[in-house]
């Protein structure tokens, strides 16, 4: 029973987030259809404010009612509060139905390849961080070299499919992101660490593409032509927080990214093969035309 409450409140938040602002006579229109509806009944008055009150109570997610723009209602501080985006997040996850529950549950042809919250080390990161301790991790590198480091944790990040900890090395001062798959140890310690009251997760890390966390520079202006297929899908999920589409033509558009390039942004560019052209600053085309280059020396061969 409550997962089928759980459900109904996850579509309620969906229905209402995506259409941004919708009345109550568009949320009762949009249920008849619904196909947690089984019986076509209509969603009373009362039953939606009781939902909207359950909402809040449990989750923090607050349904406010716009009475200046014809009593539609939206999502308050979505999106551009991260916690927000988190708690529907929290939601999705209760609703998400259990194979456990029927044999011939649609879960069963639901596939995820990774379960984010099943990440090792999630709760006792996020428990250090709110008791303000450091942690002990032992951390498997590329070289698959063991190497088990003292870290503040400054702040978690769900990025690209994967959990990052972005912590600072107490020996060395030096913030660095942590991939929690690699992550084969943590422990939270009895040592305190004062957490700097000027940082601000989200706008350190729109410096960055990812957790490409790179040597100390600052941002640049990044101009990319992108087209076919690929330039659809960058406007619909963009690349990065600072993306801007500043020209359109028939077969591609310019788009303008203000961030630091690592690897991690080269690679994705390089990714999208004949889609993408970087156009400036010219030093970064260099460098990839110089990694085209060596690909094509690679394919121009036997094997």
């Amino acid at each position: 029973m409550k997962r089928d409450l759980f459900r109904r409140y996850a579509w309620l938040v969906d229905t209402i987030r995506h259409a941004k602002k919708i009345p109550f006579e568009g949320i009762t229109e949009q249920w008849l259809h619904s196909p947690l509806n089984d019986d076509h009944s209509e969603l009373a008055l009362r039953t939606f404010h009781n939902h909207r009150l359950a909402i809040e109570n449990l989750f923090g997610i607050r349904i406010t009612c716009d009475r200046s723009d014809r009593n539609q209602y939206y999502i308050a501080d979505y999106p551009d509060n991260n916690a927000v985006r988190l708690k529907i997040w929290m939601l999705h996850q209760l609703s998400f139905p259990s194979p456990d529950d029927n044999p011939r549950a649609v879960a069963r042809r639901i596939l995820l390849d990774r379960h984010p919250e099943n990440t090792h080390g999630l709760m006792e990161l996020i428990d250090a961080m709110e008791a303000r301790r450091t942690v002990a991790i032992t951390y498997s590198i590329p070289t698959d070299s063991k190497s088990t480091l003292n870290v503040e944790p400054y702040c978690l990040r769900f990025c690209h499919g994967s959990w990052y900890l972005l912590g600072k090395d107490t020996d060395t001062g030096v913030l660095h992101p942590f991939w929690l798959d690699r992550v084969l140890y943590v422990r939270r310690t009895d040592r305190a660490f004062t957490y700097p009251a000027d940082f601000r997760p989200k706008e350190f890390l729109q410096k960055y593409f990812a957790m490409d966390i790179t040597e100390k520079s600052e941002p640049v202006t990044i101009g990319v032509k992108i087209g076919g297929r690929t330039r659809d899908k960058v406007r619909t999920l963009p690349m990065h927080e600072t993306q801007k589409e500043v020209m359109v033509h028939d077969g591609f558009s310019l788009f303008e990214f203000n961030l630091i390039p690592g690897e991690e942004f080269k690679a994705a560019i390089l990714s999208q093969a004949t889609d993408s052209e970087v156009v400036y600053p010219a030093w970064l085309r260099d460098e990839i035309t110089s990694q085209v280059s060596r690909m094509a020396e690679k394919y121009a061969g036997n094997p």
